[in-house]
């Protein structure tokens, strides 16, 4: 047999999430004290960080990390310090058990201050009939880094161990981890990119051009009476980014299944928070709009392209037209804030 078939033979065709992780160590400027536990020590020019998942709720590292969310983004768009509690503890606001365990992992200091975070929780993914696909991903909610911190590699340790843990507990449930994927700001987007994660674009038959999916955000809060968007909500245009794990793109399904698990986790509010059904259904009607105008995007286009920032500007140097989603530029976070 040839040696270079060989050599395909023996070389894995779709890299795990693992493998995936295992590239951004190498690329990493920290030293880990373990490279297989999500919770570790790491190491760089003498200075020494601990990673921690909090696994309860009524910790008191959780005030720190709702100090960092609001002071980033403002206490307007992050969710209260008694849901965040709750969330971690498995429950709904409503006092549900949730399918979904929401996990923070947190960076401290030699002083044992949080000065970085990933937050998110692990999806299973669907398709249009309920079935499983028989893998899953991890949403990413809040990435943030103190402004004291940032710029130093500290916001991608964190990710690596939030993508780690969830790796391992989609394996415990016979899943693969197949993609990581969350609702970037624009002033983000770089750090993103160094990590894996893309922005999704259409691409139409005939066309010579590219279109970032429109993707929006739901309304977070609603009036349990009326079923309506609470005073102060309301619908948010975002960047939808994403990596895969799988050694390839994904492809319309994965992006259908992934942005309708956000909007059932994050968005689709439970029966029992409303006072009737006319405010379930009013409820039910704003995130379902929502949702038919992003899958109808997905479906009409001929091909989804995903594409870094470098990547978009050289296409536009080249003469290629791309339409960025502009309305998603918005917020109070810093440039480039990791």
């Amino acid at each position: 047999m040839p040696e270079d078939q060989k050599s395909n033979e023996q070389t894995p065709q779709e890299p795990t999430a693992t493998q995936a992780l295992g590239r951004l160590m190498r690329q990493s400027k920290f030293a880990r004290l373990d490279s297989d536990n999500p919770n570790t020590v790491i190491e760089r020019d003498g200075e020494r960080y601990s990673i921690e998942m909090v696994l309860d709720g009524r910790s008191e590292t959780i005030k720190n990390v709702q100090e960092l969310f609001v002071k980033t983004f403002g206490e307007e768009e992050v969710d209260s310090e008694e849901i965040l509690r709750t969330a971690i503890d498995g429950k709904t606001p409503w006092g549900q058990e949730d399918v979904t365990k929401y996990r923070v992992h947190v960076i401290k200091d030699s002083k044992g201050e949080a000065v970085s975070t990933v937050a998110g929780g692990r999806l299973k993914l669907r398709n249009a009939d309920g079935s499983s696909r028989g893998k899953q991903m991890f949403m990413v909610a809040y990435a943030v880094t103190d402004e004291k911190a940032r710029q130093g590699g500290l916001a991608r340790e964190a990710y690596i161990s939030a993508i780690m843990q969830a790796a391992k507990e989609a394996q415990a449930e016979g899943q693969e981890l197949a993609f990581s994927a969350g609702e970037a700001k624009f002033t983000s987007e770089r750090f993103w990119n160094s990590v894996g994660w893309k922005r999704v674009y259409a691409a139409k038959s005939g066309e010579p051009s590219l279109e970032e999916l429109k993707y929006v955000q739901p309304a977070l809060d609603f009036n349990e009476k009326t079923g309506a968007i609470a005073e102060g909500a309301g619908a948010a245009p975002e960047h939808l980014m994403i990596d895969s794990f799988e050694g390839k793109p994904p492809g319309k399904d994965d992006i259908l299944a992934t942005v309708r698990a956000f909007y059932e986790w994050c968005n689709t509010w439970p029966p029992e928070a409303f006072e009737n059904s006319e405010a379930l259904a009013h409820h039910r009607e704003h995130v379902v709009g929502i949702w038919k105008e992003f899958k109808q995007q997905v479906e009409e286009s001929e091909r989804l392209e995903y594409i870094s920032k470098d990547e978009r500007i050289k296409a536009k140097k080249e003469g290629l037209l791309v339409k960025d989603h502009t309305a998603a530029d918005h917020g109070r976070t810093g440039e480039e804030d990791f």
